[in-house]
């Protein structure tokens, strides 16, 4: 698996839209239109495939406490599935209206998030089986991404189409904080991108440290949040990509990836972030974007470790280690997935 540019080949008939890996990669698995479903080997070669032929597979959550195990999104329900027999479901949870675009799990997996095209984001109960609480009424789009927040296992972080980032306890349930990115970011008449693309969130990641929130924004910027105090707060906003951002992934706590539509994975080391003159304070909307803009800039400038050229847009990605080397396995608009080595 060490090799350059390995492809898994013979799989998807057509894209491939979202993919996980067990974190040593051992295992990988990928969704994709026509709701086909394909578990890889570690050496790249298919081990099984399932043609569900029905909704699209929108997204793969591999269960990291049981064996063999992982949840997929097709159309409006999330389903169960063992890589031993993929024939037959598991369990099914059908709780979504509309389609959904994401399925995560929180740290011990008792809880279930999936957001979908209504905006709305359920949270399902593993051990019980069942609806927990239903978030609502504050996208008022579709909602694109959904994370756990880390140590904190009532919170998530959620994003979508109304440019809207939101910060939720879920127990209560209740908003505990709202960003609207289109006024929080930075955007000088100069950066083409920006004019063109609003800043939609496709994408979130955190830390595993918890330390920080990355979100992946349709303008081309990666906005990173504090997400080590109580009430999270914005840090910086990195200039990223010509086109939209559509994956962020943490390599470790304070180094990340993110991958866009202009074909570009690049690699970030936010502890380079306060080289040189880069103010520690956390910058303030307020309406003097001179400023802000040069401190984003040398931060982006500071952080920014390398670049990767793909040759297609990247619909996911997903990290991971083998013999302290990173790779990161990305799903395209081709039928074939490829491992390509990342430096961080």
């Amino acid at each position: 698996m060490a090799e350059l540019n390995l492809k898994l080949q013979g799989g998807h008939s057509t894209s491939a839209l979202c993919v996980d890996a067990k974190a040593d990669g051992t295992e990988i698995i990928s969704g994709g239109e026509a709701g086909e479903i394909c578990v890889w080997n570690k050496d790249g070669s298919l081990k099984h495939k399932l043609s569900t032929e029905t909704e699209d597979c929108t997204s793969i959550f591999i269960s990291k406490t049981k064996e063999c195990l992982f949840y997929a999104a097709l159309g409006n329900a999330v389903k169960l599935f063992d890589t031993r027999n993929l024939q037959s479901t598991v369990e099914t949870y059908q709780f979504n209206e509309e389609e959904i675009n994401q399925v995560v799990s929180d740290e011990k997996e008792n809880y279930l998030a999936a957001c979908d095209d209504s905006g709305e984001v359920k949270i399902i109960s593993l051990q019980e089986k069942r609806l927990y609480k239903t978030l609502r009424r504050k996208h008022t789009n579709i909602c694109a991404t959904v994370c756990f927040r880390k140590c904190k296992p009532w919170e998530v972080f959620t994003g979508g189409m109304d440019c809207n980032l939101i910060h939720w306890d879920f127990s209560r349930p209740k908003c505990l904080n709202q960003f609207n990115m289109q006024e929080l970011q930075d955007a000088p008449s100069d950066l083409g991108a920006y004019m063109v693309n609003p800043p939609f969130v496709h994408h979130l990641a955190m830390s595993p440290d918890g330390k920080f929130l990355a979100s992946a924004l349709e303008n081309g910027f990666v906005s990173v949040f504090d997400a080590s105090r109580k009430n999270i707060a914005e840090i910086c906003t990195l200039h990223a990509h010509t086109q939209g951002v559509s994956q962020v992934s943490f390599v470790s706590p304070s180094k990340f990836l993110s991958a866009g539509n202009d074909c570009v994975i690049a690699s970030w080391d936010l502890a380079k972030m306060n080289q040189g003159n880069v103010s520690n304070e956390h910058p303030e909307t307020n309406g003097h974007t001179s400023p802000i803009h040069s401190r984003n800039s040398e931060i982006t400038e500071n952080c920014k470790l390398a670049e990767l050229q793909h040759t297609s847009k990247i619909n996911w990605m997903r990290h991971f280690s083998q013999s302290e080397n990173n790779f990161v396995i990305v799903a395209d608009q081709t039928t074939d997935l490829v491992v390509l080595p990342v430096l961080v």
